[in-house]
C-alpha cells in the first residue's frame, strides 16, 4: 500500500534528518493560558516533582563570531548554541562564554564571543519551531547543546520541557537526555 503523505507543516525537517529521539517517559498537553500562569500551575499541569523540574531550551547566537564561523558544524566553534536551563535559574552568558573560549581551544578571542539570545526567526529558521516550541528533540539542525549542570543534579532525575508545539510538554530522565543528545553539562547559572 502506497505511504500516506506527510503531515508535517511544509517546510518542517523529515525524520531521516532529525536528531534521534530520547523516549519521552512523559508527555502532556498544557492548556492555553500555561504560559500565562505561575510556575506552581504549571508543575501540577505536567506532574513535575518540583517547580526546579520546570525547564525550557532557547537558541543563542555569537554575535561577534568571525565571518567564516557561519553555522552549527563544529561545536568547538558554533555560531549557535542550543541552551538547555531551568525556569527557576538565572542563565549567566559570562559562564556560557568561558565555555566556549575553552572549548574553541585557542581558536576564539574572548572577544569574538558575544553570545545573545537568537533573534525569533533565526531560531525558528534553525530549529522549525516557533517561540516556547523550542526543544532539541527533533530539531531541524543538529545545534551543539549546552544544558545546566543543574538539570542533571535534580532528584529525581526527571524533567520537562517543550516538545516542538506550544502547548505540547515531555518528561524524561536527564540520563537518558545526556545520553542521547551528548550536550555538554556545565555550570551556566548564577548560584543563587
Amino acid at each position: 500500500a502506497p505511504s500516506s503523505p506527510s503531515r508535517r507543516a511544509p517546510g518542517r525537517p523529515q525524520p531521516t534528518e532529525r536528531r534521534p529521539r530520547a523516549r519521552p517517559t512523559r508527555s502532556r498537553r498544557a492548556p492555553p493560558e500555561y504560559y500565562d500562569r505561575p510556575l506552581e500551575f504549571r508543575r501540577d499541569v505536567v506532574g513535575a516533582a518540583s517547580v526546579h523540574h520546570l525547564c525550557k531550551s532557547m537558541v543563542m547566537e555569537n554575535t561577534k563570531a568571525p565571518a567564516e564561523v557561519t553555522g552549527c558544524e563544529d561545536p568547538r566553534l558554533s555560531k549557535y548554541y542550543m541552551i538547555v536551563v531551568q525556569y527557576t535559574a538565572r542563565l549567566s552568558a559570562e559562564k556560557i562564554k568561558d565555555f566556549v573560549f575553552k572549548l574553541a581551544d585557542g581558536a576564539l578571542p574572548k572577544r569574538k564571543i558575544n553570545l545573545r539570545l537568537a533573534p525569533q526567526e533565526v531560531s525558528d529558521e534553525l530549529t522549525g519551531y516557533r517561540h516556547n516550541a523550542v526543544s532539541p528533540m527533533a530539531c531541524r539542525t543538529q545545534i551543539p547543546i549546552i544544558m545546566s549542570d543543574r538539570i542533571a543534579a535534580l532528584q529525581p532525575d526527571f524533567f520537562f520541557l517543550g516538545a516542538g508545539e506550544v502547548d505540547l510538554k515531555v518528561g524524561l530522565s536527564a540520563a537518558d537526555f545526556i545520553a542521547r543528545y551528548k550536550p555538554f553539562v556545565i555550570d551556566c547559572t548564577y548560584n543563587e
